[in-house]
């Protein structure tokens, strides 16, 4: 009888490869750095990281192979000072609050210049193209401008220009990217999500109830539909976009609709395999870290909140791999 790995496989038989995928939530998306720092002490590191906005940010931190303690420890070290006079570069002209350059260069500062190619880890960038409510996934090239693309919010950063393309936050069009992994080489996808919920938010919900209208609907027809003529306009659409990611929320439920639990209940979302043949099996889990998003400087209450979300989702990790 040959030997039985830790997660349950022959260990003549080929390795199952695992899939996460990182979603938004600025400094709440620290709660990514622990659910990977779980994974890896549980022996399940992923083989490729998703990420858009800044869980495409923490994905690159952890994909350039660097000891995850080090990168654990300067995130709880991190201060708005530390962040916010590096990335202001007024772009009002361009609908935005600021231009993007600083961003960029603040990026290429934090990962020493490195491209795609350097990574230790696969990893991939989700952006939207403004213009056409596209997803371009990036994989290619310098990871400074993938990463300031990915992290364009609307309204708040410029898009970035790439391959002739506007492109701003990922997170518009897929607030956690885990149907971006449906294609790729993994047996067994997580998604992994940071941002607020509509439980959360009184905008969101406010915006969904408003959607829900003959004139809501009227609206985000029109913009979407229409072509936009300049930066204002392509922030409308941009916000058209992002309220389909809104109606589109996993966890309808936590709009206060019925079947809304505690925040632990509600934290894990999880699927069996899908329909179609080859296809992974998917998990989903919501960190629910309890800080704002700008409190970098609370980032250890997301880091913690990020390792016992996925601590508990261990066990259906090891089955999901087992079965796979």
């Amino acid at each position: 009888m040959l030997p039985v790995n830790p997660l349950g496989q022959d260990a003549a038989a080929p390795r199952r490869r695992l899939g996460v995928a990182l979603g938004g939530g600025s400094a709440r998306g620290y709660a990514h750095l622990g659910a990977l720092a779980s994974l890896e002490r549980h022996g399940l590191a992923p083989d490729l990281v998703v990420g858009t906005s800044f869980g495409a940010v923490v994905g690159a931190l952890y994909a350039t192979g660097r000891d995850l303690a080090d990168i654990l420890a300067e995130a709880e070290a991190m201060r708005r000072r530390d962040v916010f006079p590096h990335i202001a570069d007024f772009g009002l002209h361009r609908a935005a609050l600021f231009g993007g350059e600083r961003l960029e260069a603040y990026f290429d500062r934090l990962l020493e210049g490195r491209t795609f190619a350097d990574l230790a880890v696969e990893l991939v960038v989700v952006t939207t193209d403004i213009d056409t409510g596209e997803q371009v996934l990036l994989s290619e090239g310098r990871l400074a401008p993938a990463l300031r693309a990915s992290a364009s919010i609307p309204g708040i950063f410029a898009p970035a220009l790439i391959d002739g393309r506007r492109l701003v936050d990922g997170g518009i069009g897929s607030p956690v990217p885990l149907s971006t992994l449906e294609s790729m080489d993994v047996e067994v996808a997580i998604g992994i999500g940071a941002g607020l919920e509509a439980r959360d938010s009184g905008a969101i919900r406010l915006a969904r109830r408003f959607l829900a209208t003959p004139q809501g609907r009227r609206w985000h027809q029109a913009v979407v539909q229409r072509r936009p003529g300049g930066a204002i306009g392509r922030l409308g659409r941009a916000l058209a976009f992002a309220a389909e990611g809104w109606l589109a929320d996993a966890g309808g439920a936590g709009d206060g609709s019925p079947g809304a639990g505690s925040p632990d209940e509600a934290s894990l979302a999880l699927e069996g395999s899908y329909d179609s043949a080859g296809a992974p099996r998917r998990l989903e889990v919501h960190t629910r870290p309890p800080i704002h998003w700008l409190n970098f400087h609370r980032a250890s209450e997301a880091i913690r909140a990020g390792d016992a979300a996925l601590s508990r989702l261990v066990p259906q990790v090891r089955l999901a791999l087992a079965e796979a």
